[in-house]
């Protein structure tokens, strides 16, 4: 209790001493509000994710690497550890009301694996599926109706939790990832950032013409528009200028009629 008392007395005093100094630059209260408003939100949310980093051993996608590389009964018998007595199988456990599935995998449930799924969770009288995933499409819902059958995930995040709690998550080592120039520029200038940056920088763009500080909006809006164009590029592995599938067959095509020719 202590602590969150503490958080709360830090928060309201960096909001007064931002607003503070703010309203003395900005030279009215709106803005200043707005951009104290915006800074302690900042801080609040900086501070979880610190506080996250530190109380976790390894972060949620460790965890969910470990789980696609081991497989589904590897992380069955994680949770058979702690329900101890429940009946099951290789790769599910059966409870009272529902049964427990691990559908692990590298990307998320599709349609294709959905028939699995509700056949187990018949075969045992239950109507309800709690399924250990990464995520499921939104098309792979669509099934579910026709059988009467509920689907809860369990993302990773929770699973993460509910076996630190009991003692049984595993110890693994973080992957040591090296942080390289051509890698931050791979990240800067990925083609899925594009929404962002163009967003971002329209937002921006637009608000220069209604605050007095029209150089500072212009300006970084417009370095948001170019990351976004940027992006489109071969920088970005993008689409504008790189080459088509087309392009590469018509290629081998003529690669292969030289040879005949050759012959």
């Amino acid at each position: 209790m202590a602590k969150v008392i503490d958080l709360i007395s830090l928060t309201v005093l960096i909001f007064f001493l931002t607003f503070l100094w703010s309203a003395y630059l900005f030279h009215g209260y709106i803005g200043a509000l707005i951009f104290s408003s915006a800074m302690t939100l900042i801080f609040v949310i900086t501070v979880r994710y610190v506080k996250a980093k530190l109380s976790k051993p390894y972060s949620y996608d460790r965890l969910a690497l470990e789980f696609s590389l081991r497989g589904n009964e590897y992380v069955i018998s994680l949770f058979k550890k702690i329900l101890k007595g429940c009946e099951g199988g290789s790769n599910y456990i059966v409870m009272k009301n529902a049964v427990l599935i691990s559908a692990f995998k590298f990307s998320n449930l599709t349609l294709a694996d959905m028939p699995p799924i509700i056949n187990l969770t018949k075969q045992n009288f239950k109507k309800t599926a709690y399924v250990i995933t990464r995520g499921i499409e939104r098309k792979a819902y669509s099934v579910l109706r026709l059988e009467n059958v509920s689907v809860v995930i369990v993302k990773t995040k929770t699973v993460f939790r509910f076996l630190k709690k009991h003692g049984e998550l595993p110890s693994l080592a973080p992957v040591k990832e090296k942080i390289s120039l051509g890698g931050v520029f791979e990240a800067i200038f990925n083609r899925a950032n594009f929404r962002s940056y163009a967003f971002s920088g329209t937002v921006l763009t637009l608000v220069s013409f209604l605050t007095p500080m029209r150089i500072y909006y212009m300006v970084f809006g417009s370095i948001l528009i170019l990351l976004a164009l940027l992006t489109l590029t071969p920088l970005g592995k993008g689409s504008i200028f790189s080459k088509k599938v087309e392009s590469e067959l018509e290629n081998e095509i003529d690669d292969a009629q030289i040879s005949i020719d050759e012959l």
